[in-house]
């Protein structure tokens, strides 16, 4: 009887095993699409009007993240980052570039409201805390409600606050985040996601004919 039983569970594990396998198999091409990069397109001339808002054919790139909801526009010019985030929803947005956690980050986070509302620069302190650095890189930001939420646009240099820099070819991970309703910059975000960035290889300018 005890070798039938041990029998009869080999059985099993061998009929069982390729579903299991399978099921790796599935899961592991998912996670690797989840992780493929978002390009930032690295063009001779960018001609992007900071408003606070994404408008139509203004960046070559637009992107809704599918775990945020938070619908993300960018390009370089192989110097600065011009980037245009719109919330889901109407209180604060946020991105931080050089970490797949808060804590490290160099931070945008803006808000929108019947004053005008605000940008400001962060850096990443602990799981959803973040404090205002000294010396802000920022070198222009507007904000507005876009048709689904908060929207922020900014412009700053590839090298961040943190330390970090944006570099062609390296992949690097940033955090997006927001929060329903609030606008002070307070509190855990409502939803908040991890992906990898990548900024593609310069362009040449039209001028050389290439």
């Amino acid at each position: 009887m005890r070798h039938n039983k041990n029998q009869e569970v080999n059985i099993k594990f061998q009929i069982n095993t390729p579903a299991l396998l399978l099921l790796l198999a599935l899961a592991t091409t998912a996670g690797g699409q989840a992780q493929k990069p978002y390009g930032i397109p690295n063009h001779s001339q960018v001609n992007v009007i900071v408003d606070g808002r994404a408008a139509e054919g203004e960046y070559p790139t637009k992107f809704v993240h599918p775990m945020t909801g938070i619908a993300v526009s960018w390009v370089s010019d192989g110097k600065l980052l011009y980037c245009a985030l719109e919330s889901p929803a109407k209180g604060w947005v946020a991105i931080g570039f050089g970490s797949d956690k808060v804590r490290g980050t160099s931070m945008v986070i803006g808000y929108y409201d019947q004053n005008g509302g605000g940008v400001d620069e962060h850096m990443g302190s602990w799981v959803s805390t973040h404090r205002p650095i000294d010396k802000p890189r920022l070198l222009d930001f507007k904000t507005a409600m876009g048709k689904r939420g908060t929207s922020i646009e900014f412009v700053m240099p590839l090298e961040l606050s943190n330390g970090q820099t944006i570099t062609s070819g390296q992949p690097m991970p940033f955090v997006l985040a927001y929060h329903k309703s609030r606008v002070s910059f307070e509190g855990r975000p409502t939803k908040k996601a991890s992906s990898t960035l990548l900024l593609g290889k310069p362009e040449k300018a039209e001028a050389e004919g290439k």
